[in-house]
């Protein structure tokens, strides 16, 4: 038998060309396609036959290298996060160690030979397989298939789909996802996704989830005051003298240094809920006249505001996510009822009104003082003194206070210095309420009227149109006005034409206090019918359509169906409360009774709200916290031994003053 001559030795493999993948052109690739790498040591012997793609097979490959293509799995920079891929290859280096040195050269050809396929003939070859494999087989396939398909698409995508994509998550799903992987962590956290997030919570409560924040932002809204107290030229309100019905008459004025009007005590809810009546009777007798102002009893402005301070330059802007989450700790501790306790004590008699920031609660008595506290340590800073009857209302912003009393007169004060800068004179009876903004200065009084003052040009104006005292008064939109009596009435003045444009009714008892959302939109669940009816029931009381709708166009109102009973709303809102012991809920441009809310045993003395909680202090000695939306009664804080006459609420904070002289303050972010 003639002996075949040996054949000669193989030519050395290129190890790139023999492994490269068609699909996976990367040369980073190839070890992960081939464990076994081709050296002198682990070529296939002379007797094995060399097996090689055909010439077309050859071409098409070059065609897709000059393509460049690379797959998910074999990107390069996705490489070097493939650790589970790293571990099942050494797992695979340990295995085939163990086999022969022939078997391990075969297995490397065999992969050799299916890297450097075609992406067809790869199909062709798995499909080959397939049909050979027993279910034992299929089964580890399975098994081994599921997490490689598995693909990092917030990696690949574009990281803007990316963000995209997590701002639809919920705050717990973010965090998770921060959790994953460095990569997910900065995609998570960035700004624009946590931004969104507190689009959709703070200051208003979420559709999808339920949950609102607080908006925290008193500085923001001190700042805001600033520059409008800061611009030079205050444009100034035009009144229109000819269109009211009462046009002033002059009379003597009242003088400060008048005799000292005897003062009264009244610690008993039974006395308070006879205040007003009581207090106009015993002077109805002996009232002594006083002036209405024209424009030219007050030629230079009420009140110079002071510059206000330069800001700092390059201030450091906070992450998204840390606002949210400091927003979150405050609405936890509302819904946990988390708070701490303060008592505030100094006044010798009822406190009647009361106003607090960040920094500073202002209180005034029937003690005829108004004290000046520390809000965070409860200090009192100082007490203002100067008027002849009990404070019956205040208002202070960061440059003065202005403070009305039953001695008929209001006074301007620094309360910075504890100076009183100037008196107004002009109701003929106790001053209960006022309200003022950067232009103007909205008072009324147990005379039954509202006098208008304008800062600017001194001018003063008189609204009539209560039968009764007038309780309430807050400046709406600038150019609006409303006011709560005991006549049991609401009224929507426009302060230009000094017109009422619209009547409110439903209250069948006095109404004491009241609070509009300003330019706000109040997201609110009301009853369809029940505003239906009370729209129809209000509209007949409008004496100006034309100025109606003129302020109805400056907000809209977004409806979205939730049942065929009730509508989520979101526009402005007035909340009234009376001494029938219920607080009712109004659209502002419609008269529209939305909701009544049931709950406190006495008559409703003083509220405030914001758009999520409402607060209402009550002659049952108790404060209760509503849900603005829905108008249920949350919880009931008590503490204050005598009726609550005066509430304020804060992001953080409740206070409420009481007719036995404390002041109580509830604070929810004391264990942020």
């Amino acid at each position: 038998m003639a002996h075949r001559s040996p054949s000669p030795s193989p030519a050395p493999v290129d190890s790139t060309d023999l492994l490269a993948p068609s699909l996976c052109l990367n040369p980073d690739a190839i070890a992960d396609l081939a464990p076994v790498q081709p050296s002198e040591h682990n070529l296939l012997p002379s007797t094995f036959p060399t097996l090689t793609w055909s010439e077309q097979s050859s071409l098409h490959r070059n065609v897709s290298l000059g393509e460049k293509r690379l797959c998910y799995r074999h990107r390069p920079d996705l490489r070097s996060k493939r650790a589970a891929d790293e571990f099942q290859l050494e797992e695979l280096q340990q295995d085939i160690k163990l086999l022969p040195s022939q078997d391990q050269q075969i297995i490397s050809h065999i992969w050799s030979l299916f890297g450097s396929a075609p992406a067809s003939h790869r199909q062709l070859v798995l499909s080959g397989l397939l049909t050979q494999c027993c279910v034992p087989q299929l089964s580890f396939l399975s098994n081994h298939l599921q997490p490689l398909l598995r693909i990092d698409f917030l990696t690949i995508l574009p990281p803007e789909i990316s963000l995209r994509i997590l701002s639809y998550l919920d705050a717990t799903s973010l965090c998770h996802a921060a959790q994953v992987c460095k990569s997910w962590r900065r995609l998570a956290d960035d700004d624009v996704v946590w931004h969104r997030m507190c689009e959709q919570h703070i200051g208003l409560k979420c559709t999808k989830c339920g949950w609102g924040l607080p908006l925290l932002e008193k500085k923001k809204v001190r700042a805001k005051r600033q520059e409008e107290i800061a611009q030079t030229q205050v444009r100034p309100l035009q009144i229109d003298t000819s269109a009211s019905s009462h046009p002033p008459s002059p009379s003597p004025s009242i003088s400060p240094s008048s005799p000292t009007f005897p003062a009264r005590r009244r610690s008993t809810s039974s006395d308070l809920e006879a205040d007003s009546r009581t207090a106009k009777r015993a002077r109805h007798g002996s009232r002594s006249p006083s002036p209405s102002y024209d424009s030219n009893d007050y030629p230079a402005p009420l009140f110079q505001s002071p510059v206000p301070p330069v800001k700092p330059e390059g201030t450091t802007k906070r992450p998204w996510k840390e606002i949210y989450s400091e927003r979150l700790i405050v609405e936890r501790n509302w819904r946990k009822r988390n708070y701490r306790v303060k008592q505030f004590r100094g006044h010798t008699d009822g406190v009647m009104c009361l106003q607090f920031d960040d920094s500073f609660l202002i209180t005034g008595s029937y003690d005829n003082s108004v004290k000046v506290w520390n809000i965070e340590t409860g200090e009192c800073l100082r007490t203002l003194t100067g008027h002849a009857l009990c404070v019956r209302a205040l208002h202070f912003d960061e440059a003065k206070l202005i403070t009305g009393s039953m001695d008929r007169t209001l006074k301007i004060w620094n309360y910075h210095t504890g100076q009183c800068i100037r008196t107004l004179q002009g109701h003929t009876d106790g001053v209960v309420t006022l309200d003022f903004d950067s232009r103007i200065l909205a008072s009324g009084s147990v005379d039954a009227t509202i006098k208008i003052w304008n800062f600017a040009t001194g001018q003063c104006s008189t609204l009539k149109g209560h039968s009764d005292l007038v309780n309430k008064v807050q400046i709406y939109k600038k150019d609006f006005l409303f006011s709560t009596s005991d006549d049991t009435t609401i009224k929507f003045w426009d302060i230009a034409s000094r017109t009422c444009l619209q009547t409110f009714t439903g209250h069948v008892g006095r109404v004491q206090c009241l609070q509009t959302s300003g330019d706000a939109l109040i997201s609110i669940l009301a009853n369809r019918h029940h505003g239906k009816f009370a729209a129809l029931e209000t509209a007949s009381h409008g004496s100006n359509n034309a100025v109606v709708s003129r302020a109805r166009a400056t907000s809209p109102a977004y409806e979205s169906s939730s049942s065929d009973s009730e509508t989520r709303t979101t526009r402005s809102i007035v909340v009234t409360g009376g001494l029938d012991n219920t607080l009712k809920i109004w659209d502002a441009e419609t008269g529209a009774c939305l909701n009544t809310l049931f709950g406190h045993e006495e008559g409703v003395w003083s509220l405030a709200f914001d758009k999520l909680r409402i607060v209402s202090g009550s002659l049952d000695k108790t404060i209760k916290v509503w849900d603005t939306e829905s108008g249920e009664c949350l919880y009931t804080l008590s503490g204050p031994e005598g009726p609550v006459t005066c509430v304020g609420l804060g992001d953080t904070k409740v206070v409420g003053g009481s007719a036995d002289g404390s002041v109580f303050l509830w604070d929810y972010g004391a264990h942020m």
